[in-house]
């Protein structure tokens, strides 16, 4: 499955054409991108949760947004996608996407949970022997301290150009979740609705496709996640560590 995952990822990083991409992709396969978990203990808290979470989120705002120029055969790519996407609400279009700025910001939300978790270990009695053992859990070890959406948009940026549209809509994805600033956020939000339908994405894929040891029924392959989802001595975080 894990495999499948960086098979998929780097297929769809693959179809972003700027300069610096090479290195991009560089820091993310020496980045620990493809075994971190997504979060501590609230989705996908499993090796390889951040990657599954990252595709997740590609797959749901593709099913928020509509294909923009429907019956013009123009307006397909050689791979079956769109050129661009429609984000339609109430009928009417609000912002149209290129597809290329769809995937790179849903694959690349996240980026700022590399070098974030670390396993740690606690004891904890067995269940079924009684005795006390240490036992893995992730917790938070932030070692690029620069806040969650606004890190994310300055690590791509590091090594490839975004637009404003595609910077907006990685630095405001958690929305009102994750923001005291509620007036920028809404100035951003007007400027740029594509901001919504990623948060959306984001909020969907976290609460109604995945759960701690990978994605729900509904949206699991035949190969499990992480073994640690049916395995009792994989322990969730203590309370008292909050992340996404």
């Amino acid at each position: 499955m894990k495999n499948d995952n960086i098979a998929s990822f780097e297929a769809e990083m693959a179809t972003i054409n700027r300069p610096g991409m090479d290195k991009l992709m560089e820091y993310i396969r020496k980045s620990d991108f493809y075994t971190a978990p997504a979060s501590t203990r609230y989705h996908l808290s499993c090796e390889g949760g951040l990657l599954q979470h990252s595709l997740n989120v590609l797959d749901a705002l593709r099913g928020i947004l509509r294909p923009s120029g429907l019956g013009n055969p123009d307006s397909w790519q050689g791979n079956g996608l769109p050129k661009a996407w429609d984000y339609v609400v109430a009928g009417k279009v609000v912002d149209t996407i290129p597809n290329e700025s769809v995937t790179l910001v849903a694959l690349l939300h996240d980026l700022c949970k590399t070098y974030f978790y670390q396993v740690s270990t606690r004891n904890a009695k067995n269940e079924k022997t009684g005795k006390w053992e240490k036992v893995p859990f992730y917790t938070v070890n932030d070692r690029m301290p620069l806040g969650h959406g606004p890190k994310s948009a300055m690590l791509v940026k590091t090594y490839i150009q975004l637009d404003s549209r595609e910077m907006y809509a990685i630095w405001w994805h958690m929305g009102f979740t994750d923001s005291s600033d509620t007036l920028s956020l809404t100035n951003a939000l007007k400027a740029y609705p594509f901001i919504w339908a990623v948060h959306n994405a984001d909020m969907m894929a976290s609460y109604m496709m995945e759960d701690n040891g990978g994605n729900k029924a509904a949206f699991k392959s035949d190969t499990p996640l992480s073994d640690s989802e049916n395995d009792p001595e994989f322990y969730e975080a203590p309370a008292y560590e909050v992340d996404e």
